[in-house]
């Protein structure tokens, strides 16, 4: 039987990769709550968010920000190991490294990575499967 450790390492060692436009394969994996907060801590100067209509017309609420966190989860570029930023600088370096195309494909990936998660089933063994909220 798995321990919470390991059902844990699962979960944010999953990677989800999509190719971009330009032929690039990018893989996201989802950011531990200590990244969340050093990301947090790097954007701060950043505010605000963009109103937008989804597919059903619903008004959503798009974060100023948002394209820096999805940045952030890059971990992955053509087999090259991308580390989380330690900086602004290298977390801006790697926004612009990605461009509209990348940053599309990431984001791609990230909507397919946070609709299944990692649970445990009633054996207490880890399954990933359908998230409940998706």
């Amino acid at each position: 039987m798995p321990t919470e450790s390991e059902v844990k390492i699962a979960r944010y060692n999953q990677v989800e990769k999509e190719a971009d436009a330009l032929g690039r394969l990018i893989g996201v994996r989802r950011l531990k709550p200590s990244e969340q907060t050093r990301l947090a801590g790097m954007t701060g100067d950043i505010t605000g968010s963009e109103e937008v209509l989804d597919q059903e017309g619903n008004k959503v609420l798009i974060p100023h920000r948002m394209p820096l966190m999805l940045t952030a989860s890059v971990c992955m570029i053509d087999d090259v190991h991308i580390p989380f930023p330690r900086t602004r600088g290298e977390l801006d370096a790697m926004y612009d490294r990605l461009d509209v195309e990348g940053l599309a494909a990431v984001g791609r990936a990230s909507i397919r990575l946070v609709a299944t998660d990692v649970v445990v089933d009633g054996e207490g063994g880890p399954v990933v499967g359908e998230a409940k909220n998706s």
